[in-house]
């Protein structure tokens, strides 16, 4: 009796498991560092081959790429990613979201004449499939499928990269290259895994209005951000734009970690879910303090860059992204608790609360940026943002840790409480 139970256990421990969090995190840190260097690379390629207007029309584009692939995340992502079940179903409603917003970039590309915004509205569905396919394996399923086609895509922006600098190809057809192999491999990658790919929107009703209260949440602060990067194209100039853009170039390593990092951050909260207020406050601050950490050398780096590296890197365009990497450095140290408490809000699906506090955020920030940049151009526009990450940082991570203490209370004296309305957790007299 007690050797067969021995062996069955030990054939038990003998099935392979899902990858140990540790070793999780860091495939994710190597995944979202081979995303960082094909960004980076197409980036640099764009800003040493355009003007800077032209470095501007390739901001707007990529910026509306991450507004795209940030809207699935949101309404689809990270709703998966928290259940760890039904990515494949999921898959369609992805796809379906990315057909939509591509269709309408393509369609104001055309209209506006920027082959930027045409080439990413056609790459978009297959775009938004890339980083669903990529999050999920990260955060649930198998980080070492998300390395495989993260060099893939490497492999295709380096090709790309090398014939701009070669002068083989304009840099519109470097981006175009960019996005649709990106695309390509996403479409691959999902047909490899059994993902659904007709597009579609099968859920329940609760479902679907937590969904779009997450969208709405997303569109109404890194939506804004793309509202202002817009209205400073308009107010202040494409010139702007661009300056600004060939400083985030830099920064674009930092960014992505950001992102990767926030892919592991909502199932880490998730599974803390039962434990008490105490317990998932030192969470949350270990989680922020330490993607703080992480990012802190390189945006130190950033901003300390020597002039031969950064011409180097940007040409004749690091004369105007010099004076803008210590703000810029600054916006997205910032980002990091920001990124904690909004995911904090994810996992205790308090969508009311996120949408106002993206309504106040986002409604201070098109103002702000854009009257910073017209009265004192991109460095104005720099400090702008800055100064508004900090904000939204205090803003995210406070409310959520404001809503554990709330909620724990309400607990403790046994009051009974609709589980919707989390505004009153937060804004309840004690």
């Amino acid at each position: 009796m007690t050797v067969r139970v021995r062996a069955r256990a030990a054939r038990h421990r003998a099935v392979p498991g899902p990858p140990r969090t540790g070793r999780r995190a860091l495939l994710a840190l190597v995944v979202g560092g081979l995303s960082s260097g094909g960004n980076l690379l197409v980036a640099i390629t764009v800003t040493r081959l355009e003007p800077i207007g032209g470095v501007g029309q390739f901001a707007l584009a990529f910026s509306f790429y991450i507004l795209g692939s940030g809207l699935v995340r949101s309404m689809v992502t990270d709703s998966t990613l928290a259940a760890g079940t039904g990515a494949a179903s999921a898959a369609r409603r992805a796809i379906l979201l990315g057909t939509v917003s591509g269709v309408a970039l393509g369609a104001a590309g055309i209209a506006y004449g920027s082959s930027y915004l045409v080439f990413v509205g056609l790459a978009l569905p297959g775009l938004v499939l890339y980083d669903y396919t990529k999050a999920i394996a990260v955060g649930v399923g198998t980080p070492s499928g998300a390395l495989a086609q993260e060099t893939a895509w490497a492999a295709v922006t380096g090709c790309a990269a090398l014939a701009g600098l070669f002068r083989l190809l304009d840099a519109p057809y470097v981006f175009a290259l960019w996005a649709f192999g990106g695309g390509l491999i996403g479409v691959v990658v999902a047909l490899r895994r059994r993902y659904a790919l007709r597009p579609g929107w099968r859920i329940g009703r609760a479902e679907s209005r937590v969904a779009l209260g997450f969208g709405t949440q997303f569109l109404l602060t890194t939506g804004s951000a793309q509202l202002a990067l817009t209205a400073l194209a308009a107010f202040a100039g494409t010139a702007v734009v661009g300056a600004l853009s060939a400083g985030r170039t830099l920064l674009g390593p930092v960014n992505l970690v950001l992102s990767t990092a926030a892919t592991l951050i909502l199932p880490h909260l998730a599974r803390s879910r039962a434990e008490s207020r105490a317990v998932r406050t030192r969470v949350a601050v270990r989680l922020a303090m330490l993607v703080s950490a992480g990012v802190l050398p390189m945006t130190t780096a950033v901003a300390l860059l020597p002039d031969a590296v950064g011409t180097t890197l940007l040409g004749a365009n690091w004369d105007l992204a010099r004076s803008l990497l210590v703000l810029l450095a600054l916006e997205s140290l910032f980002a990091a608790p920001a990124a904690v408490g909004f995911a904090g809000l994810r996992v205790e699906q308090a969508s009311r609360l996120a949408i106002l506090l993206g309504v106040l955020l986002g409604g201070i920030r098109v103002p702000v940026v854009v009257a910073a940049a017209v009265l004192s151009g991109a460095t104005g526009a720099a400090g702008a943002l800055a100064v508004l990450a900090l904000a939204s940082a205090v803003a995210w991570g406070g409310s959520y840790l404001l809503l554990l203490r709330r909620r724990e209370a309400d607990r403790a004296r046994g009051v009974r409480r609709d589980p919707t309305d989390e505004l009153a957790d937060v804004v309840r007299p004690t």
